[in-house]
């Protein structure tokens, strides 16, 4: 009978825990701590073991444009049709 207490009070409690952590890991305060980046960190180390690798998306190439003609053309566009097809 102690048995059965002392395994329900440990599952109330695991799910208590789970709770809080629920809620408390989808504010800006755990976003932003250290805790949350170590264990990403070892997240990144041991993931692989298991076949889950983290790939970082490739960065953006740079790219540079000019501005485009400042006045406008007022001539509405001609569309050809296709020409005879070979």
């Amino acid at each position: 009978m102690i048995g059965v207490i002392v395994l329900s009070a440990v599952l109330v409690a695991m799910i208590v825990v789970f709770g809080w952590f629920y809620f408390y890991s989808r504010t800006i305060a755990w976003g932003q701590s250290d805790t949350r980046k170590a264990l990403l960190n070892v997240m990144v180390m041991i993931g692989p073991i298991f076949g889950s690798h983290y790939r970082r998306e490739p960065p953006e190439i740079p790219s540079i444009s000019a501005p485009g003609p400042e006045d406008e053309d007022d001539r509405p566009a001609r569309i050809s049709p296709p020409g005879p097809s070979r």
